[in-house]
């Protein structure tokens, strides 16, 4: 299982509070997941393919919103992918707005996906 972890500071009533995120693997749920202390705050699933990732869903739980941790988690679950040597198939729409605005990631998509999905070719 990779782990991801580092520290983040949040305001609270204008104080300022330590928080610490953590990104995990879990292979066996095929999802990335990120926790804000110890409670889970989303997640980026994938259906495994053939030689790919298709990532068909992220979400992030209300309580959590405005933090960027759906951005934060995709970026380790496509790193993690493309490290593998896997592809990624962007099917949920916010992973395909990622990849669009972050173009390193556009080279690990087939083209036959790009071109199906109106994706730009990588740069």
């Amino acid at each position: 299982m990779s782990e991801h972890a580092r520290i983040a500071w949040a305001g609270v009533d204008g104080r300022q509070q330590q928080m610490t995120e953590k990104i995990v693997h879990n292979a066996q749920r095929n999802r990335f997941e990120i926790f804000v202390d110890d409670a889970l705050a989303g997640f980026a699933a994938y259906v495994p393919a053939d030689g790919a990732r298709d990532f068909d869903h992220t979400e992030v739980g209300a309580e959590f919103g405005g933090r960027g941790l759906a951005g934060k988690v995709v970026a380790a679950a496509l790193a993690d992918t493309e490290a593998t040597g896997l592809s990624v198939i962007p099917t949920c729409s916010y992973v395909r707005k990622f990849v669009t605005k972050n173009a390193e990631h556009l080279a690990h998509i087939p083209a036959a996906t790009r071109s199906a999905m109106g994706l730009p070719e990588p740069a």
